[in-house]
């Protein structure tokens, strides 16, 4: 099996870009997206009840959802 030069040119700078991309991409804005996720996902905690259930369809499927309904609607 033999790559012509233009493939395996392309296929080498498309794993260069990956590469790059993954080395560039800084972890603490991972860790800060997630922290601050928990502040929301604590307020919405504390606003509404969950509840998740699958609902079947007419062909046998189930889909899975989430249903958020508020805690006290009378302050609303």
């Amino acid at each position: 099996m033999n790559i012509p030069a233009y493939r395996f040119r392309f296929i080498a700078f498309c794993g260069f870009l990956l590469l790059a991309a993954l080395a560039v991409t800084p972890t603490r804005w991972f860790a800060a997206q997630s922290s601050t996720d928990t502040s929301g996902e604590a307020e919405v905690r504390a606003h509404y009840t969950k509840y998740e259930c699958r609902i079947p369809m007419r062909d046998g499927v189930k889909l899975f959802t989430a249903i958020y309904v508020p805690k006290d609607s009378a302050e609303a």
